[in-house]
């Protein structure tokens, strides 16, 4: 018999499962120097236990905290931040496990996992890691149960089954109770994940950007229309608008040259006078953790949910950065012009300039094809042929240089869809016509069973808005005078066996789409991810909707029974168990290998007399099979040590010799 204060066997075995259990998801968000250090704070409780190592003394302890204080700093720089305080309460972990030596101890290490655990949905909030947390917890509370339980008459896996059934009694209270209670907002801010676990748009634009973001297959945004997705060639989601140019990049600008106000935000009243008879679409956008305020729609945006506002150039803004994947809702005009009432003399002005002595040939160029040219639209009409006739689109530009738009547009002329959007404005602002870059995602791959729209990383897009008298500003892709079937068709189709896609997700099934069946999978997967989208993580939005289907009316009486309901199902288990008759007591498993034995014995007519000793039993047994005597006097002694003088191995051992005894 153990002390109550010492960790049993099983529930130290539990205690390190539990340990990897928690931290194993957070590993993309550590530094690279702690999982090793969590894996040698691991094989040290190993050989503690084995009594081969000892554990660290006090001078060890202040100096491995130091040693972790100080590498958090060389990573991080300062402890503030997601990311440093996740590593930091990993490394306190860590640590804890090498200095647990009672079961005190140990419930505080437990205490610490459940923290570790939750807090992989600080990162992200999908599907698969609820699943993942869900393990982690049920690990944490079998090392919970391990530390309570004695070894003796238990195997390795009774502290899971114990936990697994204690994980299942909770699930009817815990449903309950997400569906009625309200959600309440956190009771302090947590700064977002830096942005080395983010992807996606930034606000500036440079040769290159959007081409990274041609190799990654993750997920963007999804979009559920209310009525029929309009066709692809529509589908050009904007993001920002960039007037801004130092010779190289794009930039936004400010709201200066703009009527006032800059935002207008969501108040149930939005709609313009010429918007009532035109046709609108409407469609709810369900985007992925960015990091950024900028929102995505198609063109001429209405926003249709709170803390959506609409900026002046026709864009949306969250009002605060979005840290989670969240969902809003959106009316879009697409035929309506844009600013056809013209423009400010400094809007006019933000939207010609170009830094001094930049690309000179092609200012140079530009001047003189707008002399030659009657109209806007004519100039734009040559510029687009010189693209049509000479052009490549690729996923592997070459770089370059200072005057990049000269050395694209006369030298390289190989370029993604930001050199051709950037060289375009370039030239048409040379030529004295309004024009800005526009960046988003165009396209998308339509779900065919569930019938939303998924747009990721290699929809990405960039392209040109130039501002026509009487018409307003109005979208020219150049990318289509290139490469018209990836507006039409989409980038995989069009790079399908020509460039590597997906370097940036190696582990993507998108690598796999061919595949008929991965690629079901694949859907499926994506299926279930958006319904946990719509009605888990969006649950604020459609809970009274909800609760009314379930109460039929909300109000405190009926809230009250149901969640009393599923008190009383969680706990009908117990109930039912508890009033069962009892039909015996539990046989232990030493009795049950020697009534074996005696099982046996009675087949060759050797029965075991009622109050007969087990040594006088053995005796009887051994005179009368005397070829057997050796064996059967063995189980007798085995019996009798492990029932008075129990060890690890004496069930093994008794169950080994039972079978082996052949009569």
């Amino acid at each position: 018999m153990i002390p109550v204060w010492q960790i049993s066997r099983y529930g130290s075995l539990w205690i390190l499962i539990a340990f990897a259990a928690s931290v194993l998801p957070l590993l993309p968000y550590l530094p690279l120097w702690l999982p090793l250090a969590c894996a040698i704070a691991i094989l040290w409780r190993v050989q503690i236990y084995r009594a081969r190592w000892g554990a660290p003394g006090r001078s060890l302890k202040w100096l491995l905290v130091l040693v972790c204080v100080a590498g958090l700093l060389l990573s991080f720089g300062s402890l503030a931040g997601l990311e440093p305080m996740v590593s930091l309460l990993v490394s306190a972990y860590a640590l804890k496990l090498l200095e647990m030596q009672q079961k005190r101890d140990a419930l505080i290490t437990l205490y610490l996992g459940l923290f570790v655990a939750v807090i992989l949905c600080l990162f992200n909030q999908q599907f698969s890691t609820a699943v993942v947390v869900l393990v982690s917890l049920t690990a944490v509370t079998a090392g919970l149960v391990g530390i309570n339980q004695s070894d003796q008459h238990r195997g390795a896996l009774r502290p899971l089954k114990t936990a697994a059934t204690i994980v299942l009694q909770a699930l009817p209270l815990m449903l309950a109770v997400f569906l009625v209670l309200p959600r309440l907002g956190p009771l302090w801010d947590v700064p977002g994940p830096g942005g080395s676990a983010r992807t996606g748009m930034s606000d500036s634009l440079g040769p290159g950007d959007i081409t990274r973001l041609g190799r990654s297959a993750r997920i963007a945004f999804r979009v559920q229309f209310e009525g029929a997705i309009p066709a692809r060639q529509q589908l050009y989601w904007r993001g920002m608008t960039l007037s801004d140019f130092d010779g190289r990049s794009w930039t936004r600008t400010g709201p200066v040259g703009y009527p006032q106000p800059a935002v207008q935000w969501f108040d149930g009243v939005m709609q313009r006078e010429e918007q009532v008879n035109s046709a609108a679409i409407d469609y709810e956008v369900t985007i992925e953790s960015t990091g950024n305020t900028w929102l995505y729609s198609l063109q001429l945006p209405e926003p249709r949910s709170e803390d959506v506002g609409l900026l002046r150039d026709f864009n949306l803004l969250s009002r605060r950065p979005v840290n989670s994947r969240s969902s809003y809702r959106v009316r879009s005009w697409p035929q309506l012009p844009m600013d056809v009432a013209g423009l400010s003399a400094t809007r006019r002005y933000l939207e010609t300039r170009l830094p001094p002595g930049s690309n000179p040939q092609t200012v140079a160029t530009a001047q003189r094809w707008a002399q030659e040219a009657p109209s806007a639209e004519a100039l734009i009409e040559r510029v687009l042929s010189l693209y049509n006739s000479a052009f490549f689109y690729t996923l592997q530009p070459p770089g370059l240089g200072k005057h990049s738009v000269d050395e694209f547009l006369w030298s390289t002329k190989r370029g993604f869809c930001e050199h051709f959007a950037s060289s375009f404005v370039f030239f048409m602002r040379a030529a004295g016509v309004p024009a800005r870059v526009v960046v988003g995602y165009q396209g998308g791959e339509v779900h065919p069973e569930e019938g939303y729209l998924i747009v990721r990383q290699y929809d990405a897009h960039a392209w040109a808005e130039v501002w026509l008298e009487g018409r307003g500003w109005v979208r020219i892709d150049p990318t289509a005078a290139v490469a018209p079937e990836r507006i039409s068709r989409g980038l995989l189709e069009y790079f399908s066996g020509r460039e590597a896609l997906f370097g940036d997700t190696p582990l993507s099934l998108m690598r796999f789409r061919d595949v008929a069946w991965i690629n079901q999978l694949r859907l499926q997967l994506d299926a279930i991810e958006y319904s946990w989208s719509k009605w888990v993580l969006g649950y604020d939005d459609v809970q009274s909707e909800v609760l009314t289907r379930l109460l039929g009316k909300i109000d405190a009486r009926r809230m009250a029974l149901f969640l009393l309901a599923a008190g009383l199902l969680a706990l009908a288990p117990v109930l039912v168990f508890s009033l069962l008759p009892r039909s015996g007591h539990r046989i232990d498993p030493l009795d049950r290998e020697y009534l074996r034995f005696c099982a046996k014995m009675a087949r060759r007519g050797h029965q075991r007399r009622s109050g007969e000793a087990v040594r006088d039993f053995a005796q009887r047994c051994a005179a009368a099979e005397p070829q057997h005597a050796q064996a059967i006097q063995a189980i007798s002694d085995s019996y009798e040590q492990g029932r008075y003088q129990r060890t690890e191995n004496q069930l093994a051992q008794l169950r080994q010799q039972v079978k082996k005894l052949r009569i």
